[in-house]
């Protein structure tokens, strides 16, 4: 394995495109980004904008970066036989992060429908 790659997630005001309808990545912020991975021997190879669902109600902007670094010789062999460990812990990662958000989403779905029969108990008591 010549070389080893980083995807980082840069993503606008969450703020801002929830309230104002409208979001952006602040240029700064993705400079700070790049030169913090070039710091540790990262080069950016791509870069590419996506829009994901952000709390259930709106779009959110995010750039998706690609990093690429040489892995040392040395390193190779060790880092190959890592690869396949690194795609399961990744996937297992997925699958936990993606059940709390069908939870967050069936809490959001819910709420309102429970709230609502426990005020209609309420009035009628």
């Amino acid at each position: 394995m010549e070389y080893e790659y980083k995807v980082v997630d840069v993503a606008d005001g969450s703020i801002s495109s929830v309230l104002l309808g409208e979001g952006r990545i602040e240029t700064a912020v993705l400079e700070a980004y790049i030169n913090a991975m070039a710091a540790q021997g990262w080069r950016m190879i791509f870069m590419e904008k996506v829009m994901q669902r952000h709390l259930v109600i709106s779009d959110r902007e995010t750039l998706m970066v690609t990093f690429e670094r040489r892995v040392p010789e040395a390193e190779r062999e060790a880092r190959a036989a890592r690869c396949i460990d690194d795609v399961i812990a990744a996937e297992d990662q997925s699958k936990r992060i993606g059940h709390k958000a069908a939870l967050g989403a069936v809490g959001l779905a819910v709420a309102p429908a429970v709230i609502g029969t426990v005020i209609s108990n309420l009035g009628s008591d």
